[in-house]
């Protein structure tokens, strides 16, 4: 069942392959199951004991795009080159291992779940943009220390925890953090969660991990070793390699609620410096 399940997260790697230009020859590997120590600190928070599905939850929600909370009139998901500039021609990538196909399954089943009883489709092309400019956006504005632009974007205790940890970063490791759309390489669920509370109101919690390229100077970061391997720059500029970030997002499912999306979590793998 594991290999099963291996090969068909491969598919999705393989659609990765097949878009990105100079992409090297592609293998299988393990699986990439673990966690960044500091991802691990707050990933036991995430995970809440979700309700199994029944009758009563079967009532259907209207759809409504994605948006951001706090922003009104801007889509999550994004016109084309609206994200910011491009970062460059990118590297030669070679896919060498597949994530957890344990996790990978499962998230697709929640996922299947969410559609049929809530019409929330969050396995679609316009949410991957949605999840990928949420990075772009929230990214570039902790390389400026814009924080305060983050207000109902990012929760409130977050934006705390954010701003007191890009303080431990310099300036030029704080810049790094920004990410631009053509850096993000690969995109994938690693927890999902719909939650009831004892006011009959339903919530959905999304972890997506995020596989970027970047300059970044430190360690390597284990989560993108397993699955990409970057070639040797050959302009002479900075050694590009692959790093992970992680973002919860959050969104009520209860008829009638707001249908914005809120990041209550994020953590960037740059933040292993700020340690």
């Amino acid at each position: 069942m594991q290999r099963i399940t291996g090969l068909a997260a491969c598919r999705e790697l393989g659609g990765l392959i097949a878009c990105t230009a100079g992409v090297c020859a592609r293998k299988s590997g393990p699986g990439c199951c673990g966690q960044p120590a500091a991802h691990r600190q707050w990933a036991s928070l995430a995970v809440r004991p979700a309700r199994p599905f029944t009758a009563a939850t079967s009532r259907r929600l209207c759809r409504r795009r994605c948006v951001f909370a706090g922003e009104k009139h801007r889509l999550l998901c994004s016109q084309p080159g609206a994200d910011g500039p491009s970062s460059g021609r990118r590297p030669a990538i070679s896919v060498v291992g597949v994530p957890d196909p344990i996790t990978w399954i499962r998230c697709k089943v929640i996922m299947f779940l969410l559609d049929l009883y809530f019409d929330l489709d969050v396995n679609s092309e316009e949410f991957e943009r949605g999840v990928k400019q949420a990075l772009v956006h929230v990214s570039n504005k902790m390389s400026r220390g814009r924080y305060h632009e983050l207000k109902g974007i990012v929760s409130s205790e977050m934006l705390e925890y954010v701003e007191k940890t890009c303080s431990s970063l310099t300036d030029a490791q704080r810049k790094r953090l920004a990410v631009q759309t053509d850096d993000i390489v690969f995109v994938l669920p690693e927890d999902i969660s719909v939650v009831f509370d004892q006011h009959g109101r339903k919530f959905c919690f999304m972890v997506m991990r995020f596989w970027i390229l970047s300059s970044h100077e430190g360690p390597d970061d284990p989560e993108g070793t397993k699955v990409f391997k970057v070639a040797s720059s050959e302009d002479g500029g900075p050694q590009k390699k692959i790093v992970t970030a992680v973002y919860e997002f959050h969104r009520e499912l209860t008829r009638g609620a707001s249908s914005d999306w809120t990041v209550t979590t994020l953590w960037h793998w740059h933040w292993k410096r700020a340690g």
